[in-house]
Formats: structure tokens, sequence, C-alpha cells
């Protein structure tokens, strides 16, 4: 039997990339689980942004974004951008993180981040508690190491990405394949 929960802002997991907005003279980033593709022609992304961030701001400010996916053994320091103010403080100086320059926006990129992309704000939603900004993926960028035997596609088991739990507040990594998407399905039914 299933209990009801009612209304629920919980998904099982989220990823938590750090959003990054500004230039390379004055950057702020944020830990960001509410985001998603939410088209493939032209690739989009929804990301849900609180008003008061600071990282909001500076996207405003040239209407364009990166998205940073960090290792899960960076946990900590996606932990302290997801909760310190850059009002307050300096988070790359503080961290040690470092930025460089993007290819095709000006947000930049954070070097720690082994998958990062590119994005221009196409759209921007007020939602009551968030801004829901869509962003057109212009450009991405892989370390070779995370990339699969073609050097197409990442590896998401050599990216070993950083995963976020709500309601527990956890922090995690995935686990283990378990089957091939577009074929195991084709089994259902025919047994």
């Amino acid at each position: 039997m299933k209990k009801r929960l009612g209304p629920s802002d919980r998904l099982y997991p989220m990823p938590v990339p750090l959003v990054c907005g500004g230039s390379m003279d004055e950057a702020d980033a944020c830990a960001v689980a509410w985001i998603g593709i939410c088209a493939t022609a032209p690739p989009r992304l929804a990301i849900a942004l609180r008003e008061s961030r600071r990282t909001l701001e500076l996207i405003r400010g040239s209407g364009t974004l990166t998205v940073n996916t960090p290792r899960a053994s960076d946990a900590a320091v996606v932990d302290f951008f997801g909760t310190t103010s850059g009002r307050d403080r300096d988070k790359f100086a503080e961290s040690g993180w470092t930025l460089e320059p993007s290819s095709l926006v000006e947000a930049p990129r954070i070097v720690e981040c082994p998958y990062q992309m590119e994005c221009r704000v196409v759209q921007e939603v007020e939602l009551g508690s968030h801004v829901l900004l869509i962003a057109e993926v212009v450009e991405s960028h892989a370390e070779e190491a995370v990339l699969d035997e073609t050097g197409g596609k990442v590896d998401v088991t050599a990216l070993d990405p950083l995963v976020y739990i709500a309601g527990s507040r956890e922090y995690r990594r995935l686990g283990d394949k378990v089957a091939d998407a577009y074929s195991v399905g084709a089994k259902v039914g025919r047994e």
C-alpha cells in the first residue's frame, strides 16, 4: 500500500551541477538541483533559481550561463557553492576552484568540472518561489578522460557525477548500469 504524501517538490535523484553566471572579471556560481533538459532541437535546459541568488543577477546581466557538472568526490565544494552567498564571499577564491573562458558565451566555465554546457537564456518565467530560465545549449565541453571509446559521448561511469537526494539532503553517486535503454523494453509482453 502506498501512503499519500501530498504535493511534493521531490524527484529522486536530481543532478547537482554548478550554474555559473557573469564574466571572467566578475562571476558567481550556485549548486542547482532543479534543472533538466526540456528540448532537443534546439537543445534547451530548464533551470529554476530563487530570485535572491546573485548568480541569477549575473545571468540576467549577460543573458548567458554555464552548467558545470562536478564529480561525486567534489561534494564538499559543491555544497559550499550551494550554501554560501556570493554577495558576501568570493566562492572561487575561497574554494580554490578556477574559471576559464567559454567559447561562445560570456559566462565562464569552471575548470574543475569535467563536463560543461554553454547556454544562452531564451525565456524567463516567474513561478512564485523561483524563476524558471529556459536556456539554449550552444556548446558543450568534456574532458577526454570522461569520454567513451568513440570519443564522442560522455561515459557516465568515468564522469562519476554528483547527485542530490531531496528530503534527506544527501549527496550520492550513481550506481551500476541495470539495462540498455531503448531495447530492454522490447522484451516486455513477449515472454
